[in-house]
């Protein structure tokens, strides 16, 4: 698999240059793939790629996917009845409810565009700890539920393989989706 820093660089040379951030005329929107066992390293790497960004003229603004995932949890006034019930309840139980949280009225999807659909000048948004969608959302989902909304560069740090030019393996469990529409970067051997 391509390091990590490669991967970066491939990205950078995207942001460098303007006409290439669209060639099909798709959403800016980013696929950076990596191995599931390289996240923490990634995480440390998130840091001084901002730095860079940075000083490369972009307002950097991350965008973590657990704390999303969570803060729509708490808002969705659910979660004392879920503790008191969660004794009784099987796994599948507490995994749909959550993921009816998510999905309901595009919930996710919504609370991301936040993010996303507003058109700024130099703004790079880093989408973080994807892996906190397992079992709840499907990623292809929430880049399906954003098509033609995406104003700004958004790089989704993706735990995974590639499977050619447009195919996923999400955590390297999930069977093989071929239907990604944006740009990946990375995960090649």
């Amino acid at each position: 698999m391509l390091s990590l820093d490669k991967t970066f660089d491939e990205l950078s040379g995207q942001l460098s240059h303007p006409e290439l951030l669209n060639p099909a005329r798709s959403d800016p929107f980013f696929y950076f793939v990596h191995s599931p066992a390289e996240t923490v390293l990634l995480k440390q790497k998130i840091v001084v790629w901002s730095s860079a960004l940075t000083n490369q003229g972009w307002k950097v603004e991350r965008l973590s996917l657990a704390r999303e995932l969570w803060k729509l949890v708490a808002e969705s006034g659910r979660w004392e009845q879920w503790l008191s019930l969660e004794p009784n309840c099987e796994v599948q139980e507490l995994n749909e409810a959550i993921s009816d949280v998510l999905s309901s009225n595009n919930a996710l999807i919504e609370s991301i565009a936040k993010h996303v659909s507003v058109e700024r000048e130099r703004v790079i948004v880093l989408i973080t700890e994807t892996a906190a969608l397992h079992p709840y959302f499907r990623v292809r989902s929430l880049e399906s539920g954003l098509h033609n909304r995406v104003k700004v560069p958004t790089v989704l740090f993706y735990p995974g393989r590639r499977s050619g030019q447009y195919g996923l393996h999400f955590l390297d469990f999930y069977d093989f989706d071929g239907n990604y529409r944006a740009t990946l970067l990375g995960g090649i051997e």
